[in-house]
């Protein structure tokens, strides 16, 4: 009975309480969606997963504030057209989650909104792996979206952009990686054997027999990481032991440019490790990469305990930063870069090179839980 009447006393309370706080004026909160993102250059993360929804996360240059974020389906992949205008992601969507079919999708969204322009179905044939440079391309015109396909045989779908179909599917046996060219429609892929092969768009509208290039590497001694990077006429290679493949895509098959190493001599077996390793700052010619040392047959997805900066022409190392576990880079390409790393936690770091002090790095900002394991980035406009 006691207890009862301490409950009422309660209720009582809570009711005069109540009517109290209702003669107070209330004011809805009312929530409002921008119409556009905040202006100023962009960067652009890829938080990948393979047990939900991925995700884009678009953040600004200057502080790393987040300006909103784009989802799609899973083991996602992302590439921008060539003004920034545009991201595109290839994902899938697994209709029963564990078996049964699944549909894979290429999505085109618009940047300033971050909304879905279209879509379109593409073969269900697309690789499914990490995050990768490799996978999805879009030619130099805008035109074109190539697609890198494993089944496991190798292929790639191309998408006609302005239709919105599928024009064809080019086999590539033994090669991987799409890699399009700077002033035609045309790519480039790397073969295991050590060659290269370029695919070029002929008169009837369709992509005909590879052109292939003389051995450049050779896969068993001196394998290279397939996250080539463009400069200028030239593809960008760096391989598991630190050298330096520039290979030109110019003529009808690529061609050998140079090759020169970046570690050798150097105390501390050092090597390239991560997911994507290497970034080409274009102004001052000098790539990034992300380094560990002791490495050893395996080690090539360690993460950086050093970014080193690298001249093009010579391979000479211009100067060493300590940064930590970072996995991916992408620079920007004025005379005053901006590197952004990723590491192994979904840490992003910002770091302002310092190009007249051997391109060291000085880190102004950080933010984190902006992707999963293994994350790819680009610097936009």
């Amino acid at each position: 009975m006691l207890s009862t009447r301490f409950a009422l006393a309660a209720l009582a309370g809570v009711l005069i309480s109540g009517t109290v706080q209702a003669a107070d004026k209330f004011v809805p909160e009312v929530l409002t969606v921008e119409e556009r993102i905040q202006p100023g250059p962009n960067l652009f993360v890829l938080d990948q997963s393979w047990d939900g929804s991925s995700q884009t996360v678009v953040l600004s240059q200057d502080d790393l504030s987040v300006k909103g974020n784009l989802s799609f389906g899973i083991v996602g992949q992302m590439v921008a057209n060539s003004d920034f205008s545009r991201l595109y992601s290839l994902s899938h969507y697994a209709k029963r989650i564990t078996y049964g079919p699944t549909e894979s999708v290429l999505q085109e969204f618009d940047v300033s909104t971050l909304s879905l322009l279209r879509e379109v179905v593409v073969p269900e044939k697309a690789a499914q792996v990490a995050p990768s440079n490799a996978i999805l391309k879009i030619s130099h015109d805008d035109r074109y979206a190539f697609i890198q396909n494993a089944t496991p045989a190798t292929s790639v779908t191309v998408v006609d952009l302005e239709t919105g179909s599928v024009l064809q599917e080019v086999p590539t046996p033994g090669c991987f990686g799409v890699f399009p060219a700077a002033d035609s429609v045309k790519f480039t892929t790397v073969c295991g054997d050590g060659r290269f092969q370029s695919f070029s768009l002929a008169a009837d509208g369709r992509f005909g027999s590879p052109d292939s290039s003389d051995k450049i590497f050779d896969p068993d001694k001196d394998p290279v990481f397939i996250v080539g990077k463009r400069a200028g006429d030239e593809l960008l290679f760096v391989s598991f032991f630190g050298t330096v493949y520039r290979v030109s895509d110019s003529d009808k098959a690529p061609r050998l440019i140079s090759k020169k190493s970046f570690t050798e001599g150097t105390e501390g077996q050092w090597a390239p490790g991560g997911v994507d390793v290497v970034a080409y700052n274009e102004a001052h010619k000098v790539l990034f990469v992300t380094m560990h040392s002791e490495a050893y047959n395996g080690s090539h997805k360690n993460g950086a305990e050093e970014v080193w900066a690298v001249d093009l022409a010579s391979a000479k190392v211009l100067g060493r930063s300590e940064v930590k576990h970072l996995v991916s880079l992408s620079v920007t390409d004025g005379e005053q870069p901006v590197l952004f790393g990723l590491d192994e936690e979904g840490v992003l770091y910002r770091y302002q090179v310092k190009a007249d002090a051997g391109f060291a790095l000085e880190e102004t900002n950080t933010v984190e839980d902006v992707g999963g394991w293994a994350i790819f980035s680009i610097a936009g406009s």
